[in-house]
């Protein structure tokens, strides 16, 4: 009885390991298919990472380091306590580092966050907390109100040294990354290209007339409208055509948004 279940726990522990060995060469094969071109693809796909700043992500023979901006460059210049780079932010942003007194002019310097695409999103003026008039560190400190763009989760938080001059030599900046605090309402499962591309494959929208850069996003109805031009032969009086298309049943259909029709006045 003893031998009996003896080699019933060497084969269990046989039959682990060979399970362990399997799922561990899986999990290496599913790592190597995915497609990494970037640190937070890399990190995404489950890959180590290192402690290092900024850190940097290894996979297979490809090794990916996490964007920082310029920190490193502008570290003897200014520097952030809060946020750092690559950490998510809400709205009201309280910014707080320290910045050499050259610096500020009068005091205080410009900041500006930016969405993805470079737009201005936020602005404000970072001030002294002491005095300023010096080339020793400066405490600073900020507040900056922003709307949480609808399309994409990042962006960019710019600090400039004041420059009362306007000549172009004398302008510096401190650039990070960070990211925005996510939600259901404010971040969008379709973007403005990808309903673009729905309105172009859609038949009745075609049907109805050609597609213009006019378009607007409803928030109520989740709907993205993109006007239409209709050939002067199948216009209709009083009505002016957009090619709607539903971010819930990404779908299009064609609304004349007709105000009613305009009789003759002989």
């Amino acid at each position: 009885m003893k031998r009996f279940l003896l080699v019933t726990i060497v084969v269990v522990f046989i039959g682990f390991g060979v399970w362990w060995l399997n799922s561990s060469e899986e999990d290496n094969k599913v790592k190597e298919a995915v497609q990494v071109n970037n640190f937070q693809e890399c990190v995404e796909a489950g890959n180590p990472v290192t402690e290092s700043y900024p850190r940097q992500c290894r996979a297979s023979d490809q090794t990916f380091t996490e964007d920082i901006g310029n920190e490193n460059e502008k570290a003897d210049l200014i520097f952030l306590d809060s946020p750092r780079s690559n950490q998510v932010i809400k709205s009201p942003l309280v910014i707080k580092g320290q910045a050499r007194g050259f610096w500020f002019f009068e005091g205080d310097f410009p900041v500006v966050l930016t969405n993805w695409d470079g737009l201005i999103i936020g602005q404000g003026i970072a001030v002294a907390q002491g005095e300023w008039m010096t080339e020793k560190f400066v405490s600073f400190q900020a507040v900056i109100e922003f709307e949480i763009p609808k399309y994409k989760n990042n962006g960019t938080l710019i600090l400039r040294k004041d420059n009362p001059s306007d000549l172009r030599e004398h302008d510096d900046a401190l650039e990070i990354p960070v990211f925005f605090e996510e939600n259901n309402e404010s971040v969008l499962s379709l973007n403005f290209e990808e309903a673009l591309i729905i309105a172009q494959e859609s038949k009745e929208c075609s049907m109805a007339g050609i597609l213009t850069d006019k378009y607007f996003y409803n928030e109520n109805s989740k709907t993205w409208w993109i006007g239409l031009e209709r050939m002067p032969e199948l216009e209709k009086d009083g009505c002016s055509p957009a090619c709607v298309v539903s971010e819930e049943t990404k779908s299009a259909e064609v609304n004349w948004r007709c105000t009613g029709l305009i009789s003759d006045s002989n």
